[in-house]
């Protein structure tokens, strides 16, 4: 009998999980950034570009991208939290990563970005033997959920957090993301869970 339960629990939390999975999915992704009047940069040096910003309601981050550059290397991305300085998810990109209105992207496990919390979005560029280059913005162009903070750089070879500040933004990096649901639309899971538990109960 207490195996029976036992896997009878398991069958609700995984129902449980395949739900805020769907809601999850159910929602189509928004590009972070689409920045406008993008110029090419020659001769571009080694470095981080960094975009900061600040969600203006709680987010799931799903995909990390970079540019669309060309590809002769790869170029890690990584979403950090400004004010402990932590990297919150990292991918690297490269040619066969998923192509997106001049962006490529990889999936990752969806990260929370809370309101009104800075959050920064960096790109190490590596110059490789290819077409492989920076470009300049005239704008981020930042999302209806984003407020864009400015761009930081550095000159460093390996991924890290860009300190140096710079009027026009060069990209390299964004991001795709999907609003969390309303608190409603969670009652309603819990809910729908509750009656779930009740009937595997009266199965018993």
């Amino acid at each position: 009998m207490k195996k029976k339960r036992l896997i009878q629990l398991s069958e609700i939390l995984l129902v449980a999980g395949l739900s805020v999975g769907g809601l999850i999915e159910a929602e189509a992704d928004t590009i972070a950034f689409s920045p406008t009047s993008l110029s090419l940069i020659s001769g571009e040096p080694a470095g981080n570009d960094g975009l900061f910003f600040t969600p203006t309601t709680a987010i799931f981050v799903t995909s990390l991208g970079y540019v669309n550059c060309g590809f002769s290397v790869g170029h890690p991305v990584g979403l950090y939290d400004v004010t402990t300085s932590t990297l919150l998810a990292s991918t690297t990109i490269t040619g066969s990563s998923i192509f997106n209105s001049n962006f490529r992207y990889n999936l990752i496990t969806p990260v929370t970005l809370t309101a009104v919390h800075q959050y920064a979005i960096v790109g190490t560029y590596t110059p490789g033997t290819g077409p492989d280059t920076g470009y300049q913005a005239a704008s981020a162009g930042a999302a209806a959920l984003i407020t864009y903070q400015g761009y930081k750089y550095d000159t460093h070879s390996t991924l890290d957090l860009p300190t140096t500040s710079y009027s026009s933004p060069i990209f390299g990096p964004n991001f795709q993301f999907v609003p969390v649901p309303e608190p409603a639309t969670f009652a309603g899971f819990l809910l729908g869970l509750g009656f779930l538990a009740c009937f595997q109960r009266m199965r018993i």
